[in-house]
């Protein structure tokens, strides 16, 4: 073997190490990415739900429009379509990123338990009834399989001493 051959195998394995080591690299950012996608959805879909914690009117507001929105008055109406506006677009990006692969799958399959019972409930499918056009296609679709597949859940009586003069106001409109 000659010298300049010597030299050409060399070149020809540096190159495939260097490949792979760009392979690695990317990989590595790929999980990156999603892992870091996934947290960042994660917070939204979390800041939506947040007021609810420490909001009681927007808790009760909540446990009120679950049940149907026969028992919100016009303003408790509009403050459940902002609730839910909020939690389904952190919805429908999860959905978007999990269809891009971007979102582990783990933590879609749990994400998507819980949604399918939020869009279960009887004040939500409501909602949705009025509200689905606000949103992509592809996530009317999965929206809509998911309401059309699962049975309507009932709400856990969330409704407590606190909600009921919220809910008096509500039945007077």
């Amino acid at each position: 073997m000659t010298r300049s051959e010597r030299i050409e195998i060399v070149g020809v394995v540096a190159v495939l190490l260097g490949l792979v080591f760009v392979g690695l690299e990317l990989r590595q950012n790929s999980d990156l990415l999603r892992i870091s996608a996934t947290q960042t959805l994660a917070a939204e879909y979390g800041d939506a739900l947040e007021v609810m914690a420490y909001e009681g009117e927007a808790a009760c507001v909540y446990a009120l429009g679950i049940n149907g929105l026969h028992n919100l008055n016009d303003v408790q109406r509009l403050r459940f379509f902002v609730q839910m506006f909020l939690i389904f677009r952190s919805a429908e990006q999860l959905h978007y990123y999990s269809l891009e692969g971007m979102v582990e799958d783990r933590v879609w399959r749990g994400f998507e338990r819980q949604l399918a019972e939020v869009a279960n409930l009887p004040g939500v499918r409501e909602w949705w009834e009025v509200r689905s056009t606000w949103y992509s296609d592809v996530f009317q679709e999965y929206i809509d399989g998911t309401i059309e597949s699962g049975p309507v859940v009932k709400p856990q009586d969330y409704i407590g001493e606190s909600c009921l003069s919220l809910q008096a106001e509500g039945a007077g409109k």
